[in-house]
């Protein structure tokens, strides 16, 4: 159905009230006005979109999966507005530059901490937005320019995006502290023959590698827990549920914490990718903050390389 009205600011305002707040009593509450008027401001909204975006029931609101839907990209241009008061207010006091950096979640808990504690000591009154979040989400919002560099796992490349590759370590193996093959320094597909293994999720690209490594050495695969990230791999390791093949950042972080990390005798790179949107102007900050990625990438993976001594 076409929309024929313009959806003003101010529906936009109330339906995030609406599910900020949980409820239209603290909605109106929050906005200074009354429960009857967002009411029916919100059932404008929802004539205007075409959209059942709650279910009412026992006098309450119930969001729908389309409002939840409806509700992220609601977020994402708030945290724009955000980002441009800040910027704002950096021109106004006359401070130096911020950078808004996307990221995976995986690189927000061990690259990023050291990156960002460098920008810091060669910019001490820089500002540094730093948000963790999927793959896909995280190329959407570079297209739309609500970050100007991203940090993901190097895959399909994507129109409009530029990326930098940089190696950084190879995929590992890790054990349970005290498992047999931890006395090996190298491990290979034949050594996890009819060890529990735990593998990413079947639609996950890096199972479809692990498989096509076991597929051409011969050796068989005893998958009995899937799990959807790398540091459930690692935690389930921990605890002494079985075996797992991950990334060298999410291997690292547990090494020494219960967790023994194995190079593998087949090289299965891991390369990240640094992005920005193609075509688009980037500050200084962001350039250095992109420079400092990509040497942080490289130190990491030295230091991934120092051998761990094997267990007894």
């Amino acid at each position: 159905m076409e929309i024929w009205m313009p959806i003003t600011l101010r529906h936009v305002e109330v339906f995030h009230a609406i599910m900020t707040a949980g409820s239209l009593t603290k909605a109106a509450e929050f906005m200074r006005t009354s429960q009857p008027t967002l009411s029916r401001e919100l059932a404008t909204l929802e004539r205007l979109l075409d959209l059942k975006l709650f279910e009412r029931r026992s006098r309450r609101l119930f969001a729908t999966e389309k409002a939840l839907t409806l509700h992220a990209e609601v977020k994402r241009s708030y945290f724009g507005l955000e980002q441009l008061v800040h910027t704002a207010e950096a021109i106004r006091d006359n401070t130096n530059q911020s950078v808004l950096i996307g990221c995976l979640p995986l690189f927000s808990l061990t690259l990023m901490p050291r990156v960002c504690r460098r920008i810091l000591e060669s910019e001490p009154s820089s500002r540094i937005g730093l948000h963790p979040v999927e793959q896909a989400s995280l190329m959407r919002d570079l297209l739309a320019l609500r970050h100007e560099i991203g940090v993901v796992e190097v895959g399909v490349p994507v129109d409009g995006v530029e990326i930098e590759e940089v190696t950084a370590g190879e995929e590992v193996c890790v054990l349970p502290a005290g498992h047999p093959l931890a006395a090996r320094h190298v491990i290979s597909p034949g050594d996890l023959d009819d060890q529990t293994l735990i593998s990413y999720s079947s639609t996950d690209p890096y199972r479809a590698r692990f498989q096509r490594l076991f597929t051409y050495s011969g050796s068989s695969r005893n998958v009995r827990v899937e799990v959807p990230m790398a540091d459930a791999i690692c935690s389930l390791v921990q605890q002494g549920v079985g075996v797992g093949l991950v990334n060298p950042f999410s291997a690292f972080a547990y090494r020494g914490r219960g967790v023994v990390v194995r190079r593998l005798s087949i090289s299965i790179p891991f390369v990240v990718g640094i992005c920005r949107p193609r075509g688009r102007p980037i500050t200084s900050l962001a350039a250095s903050a992109a420079a400092l990625i990509a040497d942080e990438c490289r130190t990491m993976a030295s230091e991934f390389d120092t051998p761990e001594p094997p267990s007894d």
